[in-house]
């Protein structure tokens, strides 16, 4: 049996559709334009790519709701779900032999927005290599969960993790994605560095998100329109067992359960 709400938001979608073509009377040379291009993202394998691109950042705000907490930030095509579980410390995202790029050494708690911290958080941390890619989609890289892993915070919600330094990407230019905004809408197709993050623990709302650093040339025209002012942090330059590192940290508030408030 039909759900109605399936129903309704499709007939009203269509609706939208049509609305427009009829507004701007558009005829069937652009509706062919339109359908073989609808057909070469498939082709190409890359609508996770577009619609994380052009939409995902609108339904993100929208289905977390703002608060007293951390705001929650896309996800992004390339996530890859069980990745390793660190246990032993101090935790390092698994790498390459003399992986390339600037070490990075960060350290964060977990808490609820009364300051409470939040001990056990189950932390899913994953971000792209010195060359703006990520294992599992890219072919020049292993099928290996590198720069990919899982740790718990401690009881007091503290934790600390070693990596290397994201940097920022252009999302592939090659493709039908890469073409209407490049070529198409004129726009770039740049990524500033992030790290990806999922937090999950018991009483609160999952929490996907990103983290910038402060000075990159893509903050304000992010790509992907994701961007939030306070998921951008300033990292500083340090030392730690007698290697230059870069030192960064954030703390994240997560959202109790059930206290979700549409912006």
């Amino acid at each position: 049996m039909a759900d109605q709400r399936t129903v309704e938001l499709f007939d009203e979608f269509m609706d939208l559709v049509r609305g427009f073509v009829a507004k701007h009377d558009l005829g069937y040379p652009e509706y062919e334009a339109v359908r073989k291009y609808l057909i070469s993202i498939g082709e190409a394998g890359e609508w996770p790519l577009w619609m994380d691109a052009f939409l995902e950042s609108t339904v993100n705000t929208t289905s977390y709701g703002v608060g007293a907490w951390t705001p929650s930030a896309i996800t992004g095509p390339y996530y890859k779900e069980n990745a390793p579980l660190l246990t032993e410390k101090p935790y390092e995202l698994p790498m390459r032999p003399d992986e390339p790029g600037e070490p990075l050494l960060f350290r964060g708690k977990v808490t609820g927005p009364d300051g409470a911290p939040v001990g056990r958080a189950l932390i899913d941390v994953w971000h792209s290599t010195n060359d703006g890619v990520y294992t599992f989609f890219d072919p020049a890289l292993p099928d290996e969960y590198l720069l990919r892993g899982r740790f718990y915070s401690d009881d007091d919600g503290s934790f600390e993790f070693r990596s290397i330094l994201p940097v920022p990407y252009q999302i592939p230019s090659n493709g039908p994605t890469g073409y209407l905004m490049e070529t198409v809408l004129g726009r770039h197709s740049w990524r500033p560095a992030h790290l990806h993050w999922t937090i999950t623990a018991s009483g609160f709302t999952p929490l996907t998100t990103q983290l910038y650093f402060e000075g990159d040339p893509y903050l304000d025209n992010d790509s992907c329109s994701a961007v939030k002012n306070d998921l951008v942090i300033s990292p500083t330059s340090g030392e730690h067992d007698g290697t230059p590192v870069t030192l960064a940290g954030f703390d994240f508030v997560l959202q109790p359960v059930a206290e979700r408030v549409t912006a």
